[in-house]
């Protein structure tokens, strides 16, 4: 199914041993990896992209803090993606992540005051505020998450809830530059305990995105088959397929 090239391959294989070398004097913390195939629907399956990423739980300095590493072959295949350092200090999460690729460092913040997590974010120039809480409406619990994009001047608004082993959510994001507003809308369900089926809705451009995940298909490997069209244009349909594992 997969198609690599010799020459491609090295400098995944090359990127992998580094960043194992790199990372090996602690104990593994998170590793994993997925391999997508191009769209099934334009003659046949092939290698489209390999995606990668490395943990490590550390302390430096009396700090404990994680270490992820991230490769993306799209991306940037000759080099690492990103890498990001998270942890707790005072009650308050932080993860600080520089992208090899842009070479932008993000840095995000987040506290819990109250039952409410409170989140910061800055990623080059835009800096993004939110809470997060869980609020009751009648009888059902409402996930709900409003943030601010300060920069930017825009407002997104979160809601999730689940409706028996069901769950339905909604983002509307707003600009108060334009005045313009935009919908998704979405809806999961477990089909099985290894089984879940995913689909997510834009009202405004009629795109459909269907997601099928299996973890009992393969031992150790999960499967997921993403569809996506605009139900105004069937013949754009696509379908990608990806296998992630970890080790």
């Amino acid at each position: 199914i997969y198609t690599l090239s010799l020459h491609d391959a090295l400098p995944i294989f090359a990127i992998m041993i580094y960043a194992v070398v790199a990372l090996s004097n602690s104990a593994l913390a998170a590793n994993s990896a997925e391999l997508t195939t191009s769209n099934l629907n334009g003659g046949g399956a092939a290698f489209d992209n390999l995606k990668a990423s490395w943990g490590k739980a550390l302390s430096i300095g009396g700090l404990d803090t994680n270490v992820n590493v991230k490769y993306d072959y799209a991306a940037s295949k000759d080099s690492l993606q990103e890498v990001s350092f998270s942890g707790d200090v005072s009650d308050v999460g932080y993860e600080v992540t520089r992208s090899f690729d842009s070479g932008d460092v993000t840095v995000k913040l987040t506290a819990a005051i109250d039952g409410t997590t409170l989140s910061a974010e800055k990623d080059g120039d835009e800096i993004e505020v939110s809470a997060s809480r869980t609020v009751k409406v009648s009888d059902r619990k409402v996930d709900v998450e409003p943030s601010w994009l300060v920069s930017a001047k825009k407002a997104r608004v979160k809601l999730m809830s689940a409706l028996g082993d069901d769950s339905v959510s909604a983002t509307v994001d707003y600009d108060t530059n334009s005045g313009e507003s935009a919908v998704e809308v979405g809806y999961s369900t477990d089909l099985s305990d290894s089984r879940s089926l995913s689909a997510t809705l834009t009202p405004a451009s009629k795109d459909l995105e269907v997601e099928l995940v299996d973890s009992g298909f393969e031992s150790g490997a999960t499967w997921t088959a993403t569809a996506t069209a605009n139900l105004e244009d069937a013949a754009a349909a696509k379908v990608t397929l990806k296998r992630s594992w970890a080790w």
